[in-house]
């Protein structure tokens, strides 16, 4: 059997945290680490805390210092200077007659030492300054002719910097001209709107209606002159009627307009333009001075609208003495937008991003790309549309809206290529 000891009977020592200092705001003890050399035993240290002393961190920051004379000590616990170290040190004290310890926290400082003499001293010139001159004295000497030339040409290409302070007011003056003459961001920015190949929009227009009026994308003449008469008339194959016939999107929906009683025949003048600006984009660039090709693609286009497309579509190239019609990258992008602009305002401006992609010929990403340059945001589909869509569920993830809303703002300038 183990049998349990018992202590000793003896004096007793108590241990006591001397909290009262640290109320009472007494200073000390610290650990002083002295790299090098020491100071003598007997130089006294001064203690101070910093001016600034807001948080409880910066509460314990000191300064000690001392001076010998011709060496100066200085040393903190904070900032580069502070011993780096995670320990946490504590001294104990014990009091003979009460045989009573107490605990004291000393913080470790790192002291640096300072030779005064040299305090002020000037620096001379950098040995490395001195070593080129040595090594061109050298190669002008006893150099070849190549190296000769390569002294005389970093010689040649240095920078006085002394001659320059007498111009330097004179190119603060000129930069500050210049700085001064520098558009501003939205000057910049309000220019690069105008520039857009889109169609006319109101940037202050507070209803979706008003950003691209029909009046900016149709002239009221082109409006009247729209012979849609001709899809009313042909009962068996209406369609037959348009210049172009390969668009599904604007096959559909005339088919479901021409469908019932009450014929909407303003929606059936902007599908018919649209199909106009189809036809239109499928002309070569070198067949669009050629009245007789022009003509077997539009049909039997009015003059007025036709006149409207290549004001609008087409530029002539300066310099050339016979007038001669051209598609550009930008009149082709601003005709895109002008048939995105039409079904959006034909979709209430809130459109299936992929309706018109194939009637195009366009990758996707192209046309959600001219979608938002007209001001719109290309949502993905909620659970609600997805479910109201009938797609399969892998289909319905790459289906997006193109959606047009108020205020307008168009998307922020691309910064560079893309990173690689």
């Amino acid at each position: 059997m183990s049998s349990k000891r018992k202590n000793a009977d003896g004096p007793k020592v108590a241990l006591e945290y001397a909290k009262a200092d640290v109320d009472a705001g007494i200073e000390g003890p610290f650990l002083a680490a002295f790299p090098g050399i020491a100071p003598p035993k007997n130089v006294p240290f001064n203690v101070y805390k910093p001016e600034s002393e807001e948080s409880k961190n910066k509460k314990k920051r000191r300064i000690v210092e001392a001076d010998t004379g011709k060496v100066e000590f200085v040393g903190q616990n904070f900032g580069e200077n502070a011993r780096a170290g995670y320990c946490r040190y504590v001294l104990a004290i014990r009091d003979r007659d009460t045989d009573k310890v107490t605990f004291k926290d000393a913080p470790v400082i790192a002291v640096n030492r300072t030779i005064k003499s040299l305090k002020n001293a000037k620096v001379h010139a950098s040995s490395k300054n001195q070593f080129l001159q040595a090594k061109n004295t050298l190669g002008e000497t006893f150099g070849t002719k190549k190296i000769k030339q390569q002294i005389k040409s970093v010689e040649r290409n240095a920078v006085n910097v002394g001659a320059l302070d007498s111009i330097a007011g004179i190119l603060h003056d000129s930069i500050a001209a210049k700085t001064n003459a520098l558009p501003s961001k939205e000057s910049i920015k309000a220019k690069a709107d105008e520039d857009r190949p889109i169609p006319p929009f109101d940037i202050a227009a507070t209803k979706v209606e008003d950003i691209y009026k029909v009046d900016t994308l149709i002239t009221p003449a082109e409006y009247q002159v729209i012979p849609f008469k001709a899809l009313l008339e042909k009962t068996s194959q209406p369609l037959a009627a348009l210049p172009f016939q390969n668009s599904t999107y604007v096959n559909k929906a005339l088919t479901a307009a021409l469908s019932v009683s009450k014929k909407d025949r303003h929606r059936i003048r902007l599908l018919m333009y649209i199909s106009f600006l189809m036809a239109f984009r499928t002309i070569p660039d070198k067949k669009l001075d050629d009245s007789e090709f022009v003509t077997k693609i539009m049909g039997e286009v009015p003059s007025v609208i036709l006149e409207n497309l290549y004001e609008r579509f087409t530029e002539t190239p300066e310099g050339v003495e016979k007038k001669r019609h051209t598609f550009t990258p930008k009149s082709k992008d601003k005709l895109l937008c002008w048939i995105l602009a039409i079904g959006l305002t034909l979709e209430n401006f809130n459109m299936d991003a992929g309706a018109l992609t194939r009637d195009l010929s366009m990758k996707q990403t192209r046309v959600n790309e001219l979608y938002k340059s007209l001001g719109c945001k290309v949502n993905e589909l909620s659970p609600t549309e997805k479910a109201q869509s009938g797609a399969s569920a892998e289909e319905a993830k790459t289906m997006k809206r193109a959606i047009l809303t108020v205020p307008l703002t168009f998307p922020l300038p691309k910064r560079g290529p893309k990173a690689k």
